[in-house]
């Protein structure tokens, strides 16, 4: 034996948990343009480069939150609020339960909750319909 095998080897993780601190940075940026001039943030972290561990980091970082919705059309969609308000963890699968998107949405509500104008413009319609066909 040469002795090589009783060096003690650590192992480094690829995973830089720098690219967790710039998407903090990042979604702390886009909640003070929110809390300027109400503009709305999205982070595709489907599109970045993270590892399980970087998503698992930054789930641990972000906390959760006191609100979570599902929503099944096409397939389940959990929104999560995170510890932060405002900032929202979207998960979207497919009828196979994969992830086919994942977002942090920067948002007082996230926009798949939101009403459609259109759509309430209709029910206020259906409404009116229904009181006038009772009396």
């Amino acid at each position: 034996m040469s002795g090589l095998d009783q060096i003690e080897v650590a192992v480094e993780s690829p995973e830089s948990p720098e690219m967790v601190r710039s998407i903090l940075a990042e979604i702390g940026s886009r909640i003070e343009h929110y809390l300027h001039d109400g503009t709305r943030g999205e982070i595709d972290l489907q599109g970045l480069p993270l590892s399980a561990a970087d998503r698992q980091h930054l789930q641990q970082m972000l906390g959760v939150g006191e609100v979570t919705i599902t929503i099944d059309v096409m397939g389940r969609s959990e929104i999560r609020e995170t510890s932060f308000p405002g900032v929202w963890w979207v998960t979207h699968r497919d009828g196979e339960e994969r992830a086919v998107a994942q977002l942090i949405e920067i948002d007082e509500i996230p926009r798949m909750v939101a009403a459609d104008r259109p759509e309430m413009e209709q029910s206020a319609a259906r409404l009116k319909g229904n009181n006038q066909q009772k009396r």
